[in-house]
C-alpha cells in the first residue's frame, strides 16, 4: 500500500512538473543567506584582499590559505556543480559573499521577491577578490570598519575596529551552513541542515557552538610582537579532513558469549554524521578474522542520505547518525571458532560524493584533477581475548 502511494505521488509530481516547466524547484530565499553589499576599503588598508590582512595577521592568514573557505570559489568540485546548475546566481551568495566578489552583475529582487531577480551592472566587481572565496573581508568588514570578537579599547589597530557578538555565536556560520528546504519539496530537513541538527542535539544546551570544534581555541598574538590573547584558529576543518572526521566517532567492541558487538557512536560531532552536502556518505566495515588474518565474516554500515533531485526534491531515506546515537554491527561466532583467538578490524571510509556523481561531473561538467573523493579516516583492531 505504501509503495503504491509513493508511485501515485511521483506520477502526480511528474505531471505537475510537465505543466509548469518554468517553476523554480529550489533557490535561496528570505530565510537563507543574502549577499553582502559593496564594501569600501577601510582606512589604513590598501585593499580587501586576504594578503593585505596577512601582512600583519600572519598566523591567521597562513591558516586561512589551507581551508575550503579560501577555495570556496576555485574548488573544482564547486565549479563543476555550478556549471551543471547553469551558473545559478544564488550559489555565489555563500561562495563569494561580497558584492565586490560577485559577477559583473548584481542581483536585486523586485519587491523583495526572491522569485523575481533583477540584474544590474556591477561596477565594483573585483575578479581577483572573487578568486579568494570566503575571504577575510566577507566576515570581518562592514561599512569601513573591521569587526571581531574584541572590544575596540582592547586593541591598538592601524584601522577602524569594533566588537560584534556574532563572532561569539553560531550566527556567523549558519547563514550559509543552514540551507532550508523549500515549501515545494519532500525533504525531512534542509538541503544542508547542519544548523538545525545542532539545535536539535544535546550540545547547544552545554553552550557548544560551531567555533568550539571548527575554530579550536589557541592563545597567541593577533599580530606578531603584540600581547597574546585567546582566539580561534581559522581552520574550519570538516568533511575534507580525515583527522577532523575521525574525531566524530567512538568505536568499541564487546563480546557476549558467542556474539561480538561493534558499537559506532557519534560522540564527537554536534550534528548528524555525516552532515552538509547530501552527496556525502560513510562506510563502516567490520571484519572478523582468524589468527592467520583470513576474513571469516564482514559486516558493513552504509551511512547516507538519499535524495531525488529532479523533477522535484524527494527524500527517500536518511540513516545518518545523530549526536550521541549508537549503531551496532554484530558477529555470531560459530561453535567451531568459539575457542580460537579472533580479531575484529573496523575501518571507516568517508566519501565526498558518489562515484556515479564524480564520473558524471568529469564527463559532462569539466571536473578534473580533483583530490581523492574517498578516503579512510579510521582503522581500529580488537582482539577477542581482550574483550
Amino acid at each position: 500500500m505504501k509503495k503504491t502511494l509513493i508511485i501515485i505521488v511521483l506520477l502526480a509530481i511528474v505531471l505537475l512538473y510537465a505543466s509548469c516547466k518554468q517553476m523554480l524547484i529550489y533557490d535561496l530565499g528570505q530565510t537563507t543567506a543574502v549577499g553582502i553589499p559593496y564594501q569600501e576599503i577601510p582606512q589604513g588598508l590598501s585593499s580587501l584582499k586576504a594578503e593585505t590582512c596577512g601582512a600583519c595577521h600572519q598566523a591567521i592568514y597562513a591558516e586561512w590559505r589551507t581551508t575550503m573557505h579560501a577555495a570556496a570559489y576555485t574548488d573544482p568540485f564547486f565549479q563543476a556543480y555550478w556549471r551543471k546548475d547553469e551558473y545559478e546566481w544564488s550559489c555565489l551568495t555563500c561562495h563569494t559573499p561580497l558584492e565586490n566578489q560577485l559577477q559583473q552583475r548584481i542581483v536585486q529582487f523586485k519587491g523583495g521577491d526572491f522569485y523575481q531577480p533583477q540584474f544590474t551592472a556591477n561596477s565594483g566587481f573585483d575578479p581577483e577578490l572573487q578568486q579568494e572565496g570566503i575571504t577575510c573581508a566577507a566576515c570581518h568588514v562592514r561599512d569601513g570598519i573591521i569587526y571581531g570578537p574584541y572590544p575596540a579599547d582592547q586593541l591598538n589597530a592601524p584601522h577602524p575596529v569594533a566588537f560584534d557578538d556574532r563572532f561569539l555565536s553560531e550566527r556567523l556560520c549558519l547563514d550559509c551552513h543552514e540551507v532550508p528546504a523549500k515549501p515545494f519539496s519532500f525533504l525531512q530537513s534542509g538541503i544542508c541542515g547542519t544548523g538545525d541538527e545542532w539545535k536539535d542535539g544535546p550540545y547547544i544546551k552545554k553552550g557548544y557552538r560551531c567555533q568550539t570544534c571548527h575554530m579550536p581555541e589557541v592563545t597567541r598574538p593577533l599580530v606578531a610582537g603584540q600581547t597574546s590573547r585567546r582566539n580561534g584558529r581559522h581552520l574550519w576543518r570538516g568533511g575534507h579532513s580525515a583527522e577532523q572526521v575521525a574525531k566524530a566517532l567512538t568505536i568499541t567492541a564487546k563480546r557476549q558469549e558467542k556474539t561480538i558487538k561493534v558499537s559506532i557512536t557519534n560522540s564527537g560531532a554536534g550534528h548528524n554524521f555525516p552532515t552538509g552536502d547530501p552527496d556525502r556518505e560513510v562506510f563502516i566495515t567490520a571484519r572478523l578474522m582468524n589468527k592467520k588474518g583470513t576474513v571469516l565474516q564482514t559486516k558493513e554500515l552504509h551511512i547516507r542520505r538519499i535524495i531525488i533531485w529532479k523533477p522535484i526534491m524527494i527524500e527517500l531515506s536518511d540513516n545518518r547518525i545523530k549526536p550521541l546515537e549508537t549503531r551496532t554491527l554484530s558477529f555470531k561466532i560459530p561453535n567451531w571458532l568459539s575457542d580460537q583467538p579472533l580479531t575484529v578490524e573496523v575501518e571507516g571510509v568517508y566519501q565526498i560524493l558518489s562515484e556515479r556523481a564524480r564520473k558524471k561531473l568529469e564527463a559532462h561538467y569539466g571536473l578534473k584533477d580533483y583530490p581523492p573523493i574517498r578516503y579512510s579516516f579510521m582503522r581500529k583492531t580488537f582482539h577477542t581475548d581482550a574483550l
